[in-house]
């Protein structure tokens, strides 16, 4: 990463980072179970501009943001309505940018818009329909 000088840097990990997950959960980064081990993690991609952490393994499709820090967190969610579950939707944490407990899929784009790079996140459902979209332009 230190070495890379492309526009934006994706970082794709089979679980959470930043979460938020719930207390009762003990298998992942954004738990206090691996606290240290995740604040090693966050502390060393903290360090890069344009760095974002596309994750699986959540019932659940969210955005995260930790506030005064370059993180970003996309969570593809359930593939199915069925599997979906695990996260009370009324349940919007402060770091949360977008929450949704449905299945559906994480869909990214680069592309140039008036010469700059430019990243696009959008959640999608099950059918393809976009119900979130997150834009990064440099």
């Amino acid at each position: 990463m230190k070495e890379s000088d492309a526009s934006f840097k994706i970082l794709i990990t089979p679980t959470p980072i930043l979460g938020p997950d719930r207390d009762n959960k003990k298998d992942n980064y954004s738990n206090s179970t691996w606290n240290y081990e995740g604040d090693e993690i966050r502390n060393f991609i903290n360090q890069f501009d344009n760095i974002y952490i596309c994750n699986g393994d959540r019932h659940w499709q969210y955005v995260t943001h930790l506030p005064e820090t370059n993180l970003w967190e996309f969570s593809s969610g359930a593939g199915t309505d069925e599997h979906a579950g695990g996260w009370p939707q009324s349940d919007l944490m402060p770091e949360h940018k977008f929450l949704r407990v449905k299945g559906g899929f994480l869909r990214g784009h680069v592309s140039r818009e008036s010469g700059s790079p430019k990243l696009t996140f959008q959640h999608c459902d099950v059918n393809g329909n976009v119900v979130h979209e997150e834009i990064f332009i440099k």
